[in-house]
């Protein structure tokens, strides 16, 4: 590639908003482009710098380009990022209410009373006694589940679904967010972590405050929720990158 060539792609990608990756693919498919177009004045019987020259005021001129990919690889970038910030903050919301807030609530207005959320057997009062500890923990992966789908007898139907396949779908919207909004977080490992400590630090967090038992299942399983919504994101960009792609090849066009 001449050095004119490479100056001017250079100077339509420093300028798009998109990933040193993108850049490097719209970068090869432009040089595919002016290649040609170089052979073509080339094979007319002009020198190599008359044709690059020519080929490059026939591509067009940098800011109009750099516009019409700008369109096409990501498209009202700013107004997505923030519906993006938005929503991810009213799921952070809604999530920490359900999950922390609402059960404090409950607490405070009814102190001294029976408390649903956390259990202590009968003529044990000390929150520091095993048998506490014991009734309120399950850290054996699958049992409660397990329990709860072999027992269906037993429990409300709204019950099993709740602490099963809700546990998975509550978190699979941070596993999309995580991905979406945060370039950094966009892998299977850092999705993984994150979805992970976040269970565990609401378990922790119930448990030490009475507002919950903790339960190694409930952390399975959320975290299963935040990898299923890493791979909605991922099956949902590829998608749009190839529309991006054959949009891209119509500008350049």
């Amino acid at each position: 590639m001449g050095q004119d060539i490479k100056t001017y792609l250079e100077r339509i990608v420093s300028g798009l908003n998109c990933s040193n990756k993108e850049k490097q693919n719209i970068t090869e498919e432009l040089s595919g482009h002016l290649t040609l177009l170089v052979r073509e004045y080339e094979e007319k019987g002009f020198t190599s710098d008359q044709a690059v020259a020519l080929a490059l005021k026939d591509f067009g001129d940098v800011e109009t380009i750099r516009s019409g990919l700008e369109d096409t690889v990501q498209p009202n970038n700013k107004i997505l990022t923030s519906i993006s910030w938005v929503l991810f903050g009213l799921y952070s919301a809604i999530g920490l209410w359900f999950l922390l807030f609402e059960r404090i609530l409950y607490r405070l207005v009814n102190w001294g009373s029976f408390n649903r959320y956390f259990w202590y057997p009968e003529g044990t009062s000390s929150f520091f006694s095993a048998e506490v500890w014991k009734l309120n923990t399950n850290i054996i992966p699958f049992q409660n589940t397990y329990n709860y789908l072999m027992g269906s007898q037993h429990f409300n139907l709204d019950i099993i679904l709740y602490n099963t396949i809700g546990n998975i779908l509550i978190f699979v919207p941070l596993g999309i967010f995580l991905s979406f909004t945060f370039s950094r977080f966009r892998t299977f490992p850092k999705v993984m972590m994150i979805g992970f400590t976040i269970t565990v630090s609401i378990e922790l967090l119930q448990f030490f405050l009475q507002l919950g038992q903790f339960d190694i299942d409930d952390i399975l399983l959320n975290t299963i929720g935040a990898l299923l919504g890493y791979f909605v994101y991922m099956s949902i960009s590829k998608v749009w990158s190839i529309l991006l792609r054959a949009k891209k090849k119509e500008a350049i066009n």
